[in-house]
């Protein structure tokens, strides 16, 4: 997949943040395959899954162009991420 160059962050975790919201979203995904394919009946939170792709997008405009979404930091989006990924 192509992705835009990335701006010029200097001490940023936004890669870090990309993959922990990855890894979130894989883990969400096999729940869902397992209550199609073996009939599981686990809840899977919809709300989580939504939101973690809503800050993904986010992240990675954040990470192309610095001055996107200028009113939130990526500090504050990274405590949101950590809230998701242990819900």
């Amino acid at each position: 997949m192509l992705y835009p160059k990335p701006s010029n962050c200097v001490g940023c975790n936004i890669p870090e943040l990309l993959s922990d919201i990855d890894c979130k979203l894989s883990d969400l995904g096999d729940d869902l395959y397992n209550n199609i394919s073996f009939a599981l009946n686990r809840s899977v939170p919809s709300e989580v899954f939504i939101d973690l792709l809503n800050y993904k997008r986010i992240l990675t405009s954040k990470l192309c162009n610095s001055s996107y979404a200028s009113c939130f930091s990526v500090e504050q989006i990274a405590s949101r991420v950590k809230l998701l990924k242990y819900k």
